[in-house]
């Protein structure tokens, strides 16, 4: 590399003097205006032999990197900087640790080596728009202004092709429509504008295609119809405004398509309109603002179900699809990772319908996670037992296990839906009440009362040789003999509540008792009066704890 002072020196020192292109490069920067070789708008093709270069067209690195510095004494540089379009620029472009003070305005320029710019300083914008070079190696880099490098392409492939790291961008970052073939590292890349990537190609297939891990983007991140091939690192990213992914393309097989941990989005992640996805989507830990995305975009992998990971995984609200059976298919597809189950993306997206007003969908989703939960206690449990015995008394006790969770979801929905024990105690009300009123209208009802089964007005009617006959001795006696008007009446619907209600005491039960001698139905209702009981039991103790919240686990 040779370091000129001068415009004199260039003259003296290149042999044949300079090029025609380089002579309209120092009259353009002297009265601030743009160098244009060759039409405009086109990048020249690629030389067949870079030692015979069109001298309209051809401008060595060192000279460029001249005026880029501003330029010797005998040809300053304007204000406005270097605005060079349509070159071929051969040699290798050193900038590192040098200061532009002005505008580096490159269009339609193809370069046979790379640019080094690494902790190189500009002072105003920098711009690679259209152009076509190996690599950029300027990690350290800081501008004033934007940083544009839209529509270029840089070829390095097995290697780094666009080095930023640690870059520090005044303003925006544009690698719109760009094509870099090679790893893109903008790692801890910063900028207080916005990083547009839209219609952008990364290529670096069986490596980091896109690095941004840990950058900090003023604004917002667009990766809309990029195609990235090759793992898309956003690890740490942190974004003051929005990550738009619509329409975008990861392709990873057997990796990390894109990487979201612990990834910061302040407003909207869009994640939608026909996006392709051939990898893992790892979103672990990552938050943003508004959710807005189609289920259909996730990658689902119907062999394993671990293509996405949604653990610690956060957002506000959401706009698609809110339907507790959408968003639970969603997160079917990314609730495990490495045979481990995680709870949080249902308790999430719980809180998000219930703040959003969808409580239906959003009890749905309680219930489900509370079958999960219920299943792996059950796996973990057997997992979990380290010695034999253990094991067989965990493999002995499942299914008791499994009777109660059934219970549990029956009756309650895992403490989420109380009011089905209370809909499955009326059932139970509703079937006692039909043995009872056969068991008396049969006649196989008694007092429950030594006193009166001792009486002689009782001994009259359930006498067996009494005339006339008494087919119903219990109806009869309550309703004739003195005793019995003043007995308990009996009720059918009463006497079936106090089977199965245990918490009310309406005197049935204290008054009459089927009778297993006298008929089928007695005989029946004296041995279901102990299942009713039970049942009516476990119905209400396990809605007391749906109400109380005991038996929930959210």
């Amino acid at each position: 590399m040779q370091r000129f002072q001068s415009w004199e020196e260039i003259e003296k020192t290149i042999e044949g003097g300079p090029t025609e292109a380089e002579r309209r490069l120092k009259a353009a920067v002297e009265t601030g205006k743009p160098c244009q070789c060759g039409p405009e708008g086109q990048t020249p093709p690629e030389p067949e032999d870079w030692s015979s270069l069109p001298t309209d067209r051809h401008i060595r690195a060192d000279v460029l990197r001249f005026f880029l510095l501003g330029g010797g004494q005998d040809s300053p540089a304007t204000e406005s900087g270097v605005g060079l379009a349509g070159a071929l620029i051969n040699g290798d472009l050193n900038l590192t640790d040098c200061e532009i003070t002005g505008n580096m305005l490159l269009h339609n320029c193809r370069f046979k080596n790379g640019i080094y710019a690494a902790r190189c300083t500009a002072l105003k914008n920098v711009s690679l728009d259209s152009c076509k070079l190996p690599f950029l190696a300027a990690h350290g880099l800081k501008t004033g202004g934007q940083l544009d490098f839209e529509g270029a392409e840089f070829q390095n492939k097995d290697e780094i092709a666009l080095n930023l790291q640690n870059a520090d961008i005044g303003q925006s970052l544009f690698l719109s429509s760009a094509k870099i073939f090679g790893a893109a590292d903008l790692k801890s890349l910063k900028t207080s504008g916005q990083l547009s990537c839209i219609g952008t190609e990364f290529q670096n297939e069986g490596g980091k295609a896109l690095n941004l891990q840990n950058a900090d983007i003023g604004q917002s991140l667009f990766l809309s119809s990029a195609k990235i091939f090759g793992e898309a690192d956003l690890n740490g990213l942190n974004t003051g405004g929005q990550l738009s992914c619509i329409g975008a393309e990861f392709q990873n097989k057997d990796g990390r398509a894109l990487n979201l941990q612990n990834a910061n989005i302040a407003k909207d992640f869009f994640f939608r309109d026909q996006i392709a996805v051939q990898g893992v989507v790892d979103l672990n830990a990552a938050r943003c603002g508004d959710l807005v995305d189609d289920p259909d975009c996730w990658p689902d992998d119907a062999q394993n179900g671990e293509n996405l990971i949604l653990d610690g995984f956060t957002y506000h609200r959401i706009f698609g699809p809110t339907d507790a059976r959408t968003r639970l298919n969603w997160l079917a597809q990314g609730d495990r990772w490495n045979g481990e189950f995680f709870p949080q993306p249902y308790k999430q997206l719980a809180k998000v319908l219930h703040d959003m007003g969808h409580e239906a969908d959003a009890t749905k989703v309680r219930v489900a996670l509370g079958k999960k939960l219920r299943h792996h206690a059950c796996e973990e449990r057997i997992a979990n037992a380290k010695h034999p015995i253990q094991r067989l008394w965990a493999k002995a006790t499942t299914p008791a296990l499994w009777i109660w969770h059934s219970l549990s979801l029956l009756l309650t929905g895992h403490g989420f839906r109380p009011e089905r024990s209370l809909i499955a105690l009326v059932l139970l009300w509703g079937l006692a009440t039909i043995p009872a009123h056969l068991a008396w209208e049969e006649g196989s009802f008694a007092p429950n009362s030594a006193v009166a089964l001792q009486s002689e007005s009782w001994a009259t009617y359930s006498a067996d040789h009494s005339y006339p006959p008494h087919p119903n001795p219990a109806k009869d006696w309550s309703l004739t003999s003195t005793i019995g008007r003043d007995w308990e009446s009996f009720n059918r619907y009463a006497y079936a509540a106090d089977l199965v209600v245990p918490i009310i005491d309406l005197g049935q039960t204290d008054a009459w008792a089927p009778s297993t001698e006298r008929g089928w139905w007695g005989w029946h209702l004296w041995w279901a009066r102990w299942v009713f009981t039970l049942a009516g039991w476990i119905v209400t103790a396990l809605g007391a704890a749906a109400l109380t919240g005991v038996i929930r686990r959210e």
